[in-house]
């Protein structure tokens, strides 16, 4: 094809490339993850965020019990009006809700997000408690404080280019997914 016939496809193209986002469109709520400490000082927040041509509007902080409940459609949520489990959805066994006999959904506990502190510290970063059962483990990331550039890196595929970023919607149910596979964790905690 001869270059004169090339040009006004290009520059077509190009014009398609600078249409800006649809004015008209509606944010959308996504529920969201931040590994800021939180409500009742949690080592991670849990959100509903409105997200509107993939940027955080705004985030309204939730308790881990109500993330987790609505997540699972046990409770109405603005990131699940269809309220369905969205941890069974995205194969996320070990959050997922109970259903009894009748066809009653339960909540349950979500063991995975007491690792989600281990993305960001080398040890708890708290002194347990006198009397606590036993200390919750050594943490995942290479620094005391924060995960090293390279776990940044990894993490910038879910979201977070920062510590105090937020990780939301697919991408968060992609790492909590993630964060369950053992091949996962040695990979973000030693490299390979």
């Amino acid at each position: 094809m001869r270059l004169c016939c090339l040009i006004p496809i290009l520059i077509g193209q190009l014009l398609l490339a600078q249409v800006p986002a649809d004015p008209f469109s509606r944010p959308e709520h996504r529920f969201a993850l931040s590994l800021t400490t939180g409500v009742g000082s949690e080592l991670f927040t849990c959100h509903v965020v409105r997200v509107k041509d993939g940027k955080v509007l705004d985030a309204s902080p939730l308790t881990r019990d109500q993330f987790v409940w609505q997540a699972q459609g046990v409770i109405p949520s603005l990131a699940n009006p269809q309220g369905r489990d969205l941890f069974a959805d995205h194969g996320i066994e070990p959050c997922q809700a109970v259903t009894d006999s009748s066809g009653r959904r339960y909540g349950t506990f979500c063991p995975v997000l007491d690792d989600l502190w281990k993305l960001r510290f080398w040890e708890y970063p708290f002194k347990p408690m006198e009397g606590a059962a036993q200390h919750p483990g050594q943490g995942w990331a290479e620094r005391a404080g924060s995960p090293s550039e390279r776990q940044l890196l990894l993490l910038s595929n879910y979201g977070f280019r920062y510590v105090g970023d937020i990780c939301h919607g697919e991408d968060m149910f992609r790492l909590l997914k993630d964060m369950c596979d053992p091949a996962w964790v040695d990979n973000y905690r030693k490299g390979y």
